[in-house]
């Protein structure tokens, strides 16, 4: 089995900020409220991703994913400043990585890619709600939120729809973004 380990330093450094730099397009996408709704979306990346990962602990790429992308934090100014080409370049790192993990794996890594563009499309005013919970239940009530975010994509499905709470503008992004990330069937 290929692990990220065993491709070039930029293979892996591409598959690995792919996700963020595409949660990053679909929180660019309506960036209209300033610099709240910012650390609303970068809140959700950051508690999002260990939480989403778990939702695909049988993929051993998404599980390497989240934790580099997690690991790397100083590459997210980086990553989120080369984010606006990224339906460009997402085919061509799909295939790449299809070629080295297989359609399993890459279910598994596209859907992780579509729910964090989701769930940063939703931070704003779910994380809103959220900031004023206790800490206790934080957790609960983001497992709760990942769960409602997730529930319409599954691997190898199509978008089972967006939450009313995701705008026209971000919609739009994640349309996109899917399209770019669809595999070869």
């Amino acid at each position: 089995m290929t692990r990220l380990s065993d491709l070039t330093e930029s293979e892996a450094l591409a598959i690995i900020a792919l996700p963020y730099k595409a949660a990053m397009y679909i929180s660019h996408a309506d960036d209209v409220e300033g610099e709240k709704d910012d650390e609303q979306e970068r809140k959700a990346i950051t508690r999002g991703l260990p939480e989403l990962s778990k939702l695909h602990s049988v993929s051993p790429l998404v599980q390497d994913v989240a934790a580099e992308i997690q690991k790397l934090n100083e590459h997210w100014e980086m990553w989120e400043n080369e984010c606006f080409h990224i339906t460009k370049q997402a085919p061509a790192i799909i295939q790449n990585a299809l070629g080295h993990f297989g359609k399993d794996e890459m279910k598994h890594y596209r859907a992780f890619t579509i729910e964090l563009g989701k769930m940063v499309a939703q931070a704003h005013s779910e994380f809103e709600a959220f900031d004023a919970w206790e800490e206790e239940k934080k957790e609960s009530m983001f497992g709760s939120m990942i769960s409602k975010i997730t529930r319409g994509f599954t691997p190898g499905h199509e978008d089972g729809g967006n939450p009313a709470n995701i705008s026209p503008a971000e919609n739009a992004a994640l349309k996109e973004l899917f399209i770019a990330l669809k595999t070869p069937d």
